[in-house]
């Protein structure tokens, strides 16, 4: 299943640096230009924000069923790539509304499927699914020093600069791209649907219909974090707000070498459980507003992202069949970077403005609201999501709790 060539991890670790690297050059920052350079209103700085969210829901399946029977992943991975980058850096001499956001909305539907094609990459060139958060903490090691890039050097958010670390960092990455581990259609000879939605027929397992549906319902709650955070730590007077939120950045790359030690020792689905509780426990302690406190739920951060994220890409990698691999990763994100981010991000602004007087926020019902749907999420799959096992060979159809070791069983 995986290559044995002694540079494998580094390769890929150097393509998740790139990867998420470039993401957050413009996305950590790309708010607070629009908001004190260019002038934007909330509800042009909002839509902009759903580009990566309508990217994930219009174009991961199609890719990935490109992936998957026509072209080498790579190769795909590289256009996509070199599109997002030049709309980057076109975007950065915008200053008007609706061409800025269509160079946006262009970049999202480029860059928000090679997430899982760079997943799919991954799990098809190792040969130890369980160690792939060992290869994707450099994605993290890119998203801590890209941030710092902007902030220290290139002049912060309000100036445009980091449109040009992140297109260069685009156009990087669809170069370095050319030069990945061959990964080449395996599917090529099976039928299918002209949008790859035949990942769907993993549904027909109640043990993944049950997975699906919790990875959308967790990803609800979990936007109001990113839409939310900077905001409720600039409002309530906190040091350095943008600075402060890259400890949970750091937190998420002790969890990402922690990780195959949880998962060999309590299993996967206890992973995941820990993380939809994870995210309860952290917006429950940012409505208390004590700075010790919200110091702590941003530590938190490592195991909300590596534990929801990380192992509900490595559950699909388990249970999918390989001809099918790069579409159930699309189709994972989809749901939770696509449906579910939209939804919560649209919910977040509705329960913002419902808890707003004058300029200021209520904070504490503002993080309720996500505490008390990410506690409900996980209640719901502890009672009806199952494990799964490791195995070489993931399915191709829905067995009888009978199957062999790496069908789905109960773990209580």
């Amino acid at each position: 299943m995986g290559s044995e060539h002694p540079l494998i991890r580094t390769r890929l670790s150097v393509m998740m640096f790139l990867e998420f690297g470039l993401w957050a050059a413009w996305y950590v920052s790309i708010g607070g230009y629009m908001n004190s350079t260019l002038g934007f209103s909330g509800a042009e700085i909002s839509s902009v924000y759903a580009t990566t969210a309508l990217g994930a829901i219009f174009a991961p399946l199609l890719v990935g069923f490109i992936a998957d029977r026509y072209f080498a992943t790579e190769k795909v991975l590289s256009v996509l790539h070199l599109v997002g980058g030049l709309c980057l850096l076109l975007a950065s001499t915008q200053t008007k509304f609706f061409p800025f956001w269509a160079l946006l909305m262009l970049n999202g539907l480029c860059f928000m499927p090679t997430l899982a094609l760079v997943n799919s990459i991954a799990f098809r060139n190792i040969d130890d699914p369980d160690k792939f958060s060992w290869i994707a903490v450099w994605g993290t090691v890119g998203w801590i020093v890209a941030v710092s890039l902007v902030g220290s050097v290139l002049g912060g958010a309000e100036q445009k600069n980091f449109f040009f670390l992140a297109g260069g960092g685009a156009i990087a990455m669809a170069l370095y791209s050319l030069s990945l581990p061959h990964t080449p259609p395996k599917g090529a000879a099976a039928g299918g649907d002209v949008l790859g939605l035949s990942a769907l027929r993993l549904l027909g397992r109640p043990s993944f219909l049950v997975f699906a549906l919790c990875a959308f319902l967790i990803s609800i709650p979990l936007s109001f974090y990113f839409v939310w955070m900077v905001p409720f730590l600039m409002e309530t007077d906190r040091p350095a707000p943008t600075t402060l939120t890259s400890i949970s950045q750091y937190s998420e790359i002790v969890v990402m070498f922690l990780m195959p030690w949880f998962i060999a020792r309590i299993g996967l689905k206890k992973v995941l459980v820990i993380g939809m509780a994870a995210w309860a426990a952290r917006y429950l302690l940012f409505s208390l507003s004590f700075f010790p406190l919200i110091i702590l739920g941003l530590l938190l951060h490592g195991f909300c992202y590596v534990f929801v994220f990380v192992a509900a890409f490595i559950y699909v990698n388990r249970v999918a069949p390989r001809e099918l691999s790069a579409s159930a990763q699309s189709f994972l994100a989809f749901l939770m970077w696509g449906v579910g981010m939209f939804v919560g991000t649209k919910l977040a602004g509705y329960v913002g403005d419902t808890y707003k007087s004058a300029d200021l926020h209520q904070w504490a019902p503002i993080w309720l609201c996500p505490a008390f749907l990410a506690a409900v999420v996980c209640v719901l799959f502890i009672l009806a999501g199952r494990d799964v096992k490791s195995e070489d060979e993931p399915p191709e159809e829905a067995a009888s709790a009978e199957s062999p070791a790496g069908e789905p069983e109960e773990n209580g």
